[in-house]
């Protein structure tokens, strides 16, 4: 480890010290927080992964129906931004810039303007020191958040008035993500039988997706591929893709579309260059239009990453490979997302036969029940 890295952890370590020390929150009774009729809630979740954000969405849900319809804000990367815009549970969304310390002036300024009722602080896999700042300087009258006990620290005792429980790790095992969002917010009266995530493109995105389709003429079924990932651990091979577009053509006329993300360049062009199925390539577009391009394919194939929940969030029929991630607890909970997973989560393991059988029973059975 760096020394730079180093002095980083001690000097944090020394202001978590500093802030249990000095920071006492009387606690309010559950009870209490259920009464609650908040006019406006702040949720802050800055962390960075699309995927993991769109998993929460079920949860804004829940607090939008469950509260009487209080002002949302939300609290997030700039990377998540683009999923929150026209969100119809969101009404502000406030960019967190960790990189700039003048934007923590600008963003706290802005937050407390608003004079929020309640900040729900929202986190599970891990508790955010960030965020409990940023809730406590918020301004808000009431902050809850999930408990940080399990994660070996009493710092939520400090933040919170109110402390909310999270699942054990057994019951954790086998939990969706977005249960688990919700899965504190019940304590205080929060709750949605709603859990499919969430993404609304706006009507720019929606216009750009109809005249790209009809700039890019043709006939068969409309498929959109996506051979890349985030993490390394999570691609199967863009060659592997290229052959079940190959087999799928075969069997039935396709027009084709690959999208090419920040880093997916490689990738695309390996395909390609295996792909015997001409294709269009979607680059630099916006988060929305590629949502609202989604929504217009009879298929979308691709790797278990964050374009996976941006396409099953945004409604599309979806065929997602999964590897060493198990869909149980990652998948989203969308009816139109299909999911076919490698033996033993081995990725080098699983055929493309296999893929392009799933994808032609996806394909007949779109418009049916829902493929198992």
């Amino acid at each position: 480890m760096s020394l730079i890295k180093r002095l980083e952890r001690s000097g944090k370590r020394l202001l978590i010290s500093a802030v249990c020390t000095t920071v006492r929150t009387p606690k309010i009774p559950v009870e209490e927080i259920r009464a609650m009729a908040p006019r406006s809630v702040l949720v802050v979740r800055q962390h960075h992964q699309m995927g993991d954000m769109l998993l929460a969405t079920p949860a804004f849900r829940a607090i939008k129906k469950s509260c009487e319809n209080p002002e949302v804000g939300v609290v997030c990367r700039k990377i998540n931004r683009a999923v929150l815009l026209n969100h119809p549970h969101v009404d502000q969304v406030f960019e967190y810039n960790n990189r700039n310390p003048l934007s923590w002036l600008r963003l706290l300024l802005n937050i407390r303007r608003r004079r929020y009722d309640m900040v729900i602080v929202l986190h599970t896999m891990s508790f955010s020191f960030t965020s409990a700042v940023l809730g406590l300087l918020s301004g808000a009258k009431v902050r809850v958040g999930s408990t940080s006990e399990p994660f070996g620290s009493r710092l939520s005792e400090a933040f919170y008035h109110c402390e909310l429980p999270l699942p054990a790790p057994a019951e954790l095992e086998h939990m969706n993500e977005s249960e688990h969002n919700l899965y504190p917010l019940r304590a205080i009266g929060i709750d949605t039988p709603n859990l499919e995530p969430l993404l609304v493109p706006d009507g720019q995105s929606e216009h750009w997706a109809d005249e790209f389709l009809e700039e890019h003429p043709g006939a068969g079924e409309t498929v959109v591929v996506h051979p890349g990932a985030g993490k390394v651990e999570n691609i199967w091979s863009p060659e592997s893709f290229a052959d079940v577009l190959n087999q799928l053509g075969e069997r039935r006329k396709i027009r084709l579309f690959a999208v090419e993300g920040p880093g997916d360049a490689e990738t695309v062009t390996a395909f390609r260059a295996k792909s015997r199925i001409p294709s269009a390539v979607v680059r630099s577009r916006r988060i929305g239009d590629i949502a609202a391009l989604f929504k217009r394919a009879d298929l979308v194939l691709c790797n278990d990453t964050g374009i996976m929940h941006v396409a099953a969030a945004a409604g599309a029929t979806v065929l997602a490979v999964f590897g060493p991630t198990d869909p149980v607890r990652w998948a989203p909970l969308s009816p139109t997302l299909h999911v076919v997973r490698a033996a033993d989560g081995n990725l080098q393991q699983l055929t493309a036969a296999t893929v392009c059988e799933k994808a032609v029973a996806v394909l007949d059975g779109a418009r049916g029940e829902r493929v198992p």
